[in-house]
């Protein structure tokens, strides 16, 4: 099943009323090409690299994907007893999904994360209790390790969404042996809540300073993309 819908911020069909939410919807749908140019760009992806989305579509209702469902559309269901294993249910809800096709095969996989303003980067810390709470904490400690990162960087707290969204980076890349990348796309002057460049740079550089980041993770990337005002039929 795809993730839940928060039936005041989405219409009937799905479609977002406004926000991250509706400005991936609309570049997944409508400005195609302009998204998988930037990605490209900014991952220094090979040229004969193809990224096909498949999440989230507007013929699939707009449905994001999470757990063992994001692995299924990403076309790597083998993976989902390894993922069992890595981290229990209730994984991150992903905002858009990506396959990356070589020569009509699918080698990788782009995550992302969108976000509209600032206060979107921030929540209230992992809920899990009991041993999901353990297994998540061992799934963190190993990707610490993978990034050295000091043990002691509160990845459970309020930054909890991001530190998840690099686990299972890990988890595909490391032990499931994926080509995947997660990029972060932050939408500038959204109507909703106008964010600019200048004001995005320094709040991304104090996430990664409370992660104990000393630099950029592996294999990530950010796009700034210019939020949609008016949109069209464009790809």
């Amino acid at each position: 099943m795809p993730c839940s819908k928060d039936r005041s911020r989405v219409a009937q069909d799905g479609r977002a009323y406004a926000g991250s939410q509706r400005q991936i919807q609309t570049y997944v749908n409508l400005q195609t090409d302009t998204l998988s140019a930037s990605i490209t760009k900014a991952l220094s992806l090979t040229e004969n690299s193809r990224i096909v989305w498949v999440s989230p579509l507007a013929s699939d209702s707009y449905n994001e994907y999470r757990d063992s469902e994001f692995l299924h559309v990403l076309g790597f269901t083998r993976l989902t007893p390894m993922l069992v294993k890595f981290w229990p249910r209730g994984g991150p809800c992903w905002d858009a999904l990506a396959q990356i096709e070589r020569e009509g095969r699918t080698v990788g996989c782009i995550l992302v994360e969108a976000k509209s303003h600032i206060l979107e980067i921030c929540g209230s810390g992992c809920g899990a209790k009991g041993a999901s709470m353990q297994r998540i904490l061992e799934a963190l400690t190993e990707t610490k390790i993978s990034l050295g990162v000091p043990q002691e960087a509160q990845w459970a707290g309020t930054l909890y969404q991001s530190a998840n969204r690099y686990a299972h980076l890990h988890f595909l890349r490391a032990i499931g042996g994926i080509e995947a990348y997660l990029v972060n796309v932050y939408f500038v002057n959204d109507p909703h809540s106008p964010t600019t460049v200048e004001e995005w740079k320094p709040a991304i550089h104090d996430v990664q300073r409370q992660l104990g980041l000393a630099t950029r993770p592996p294999y990530c990337a950010e796009v700034f993309l210019e939020a949609v005002q008016k949109e069209s039929s464009a790809k």
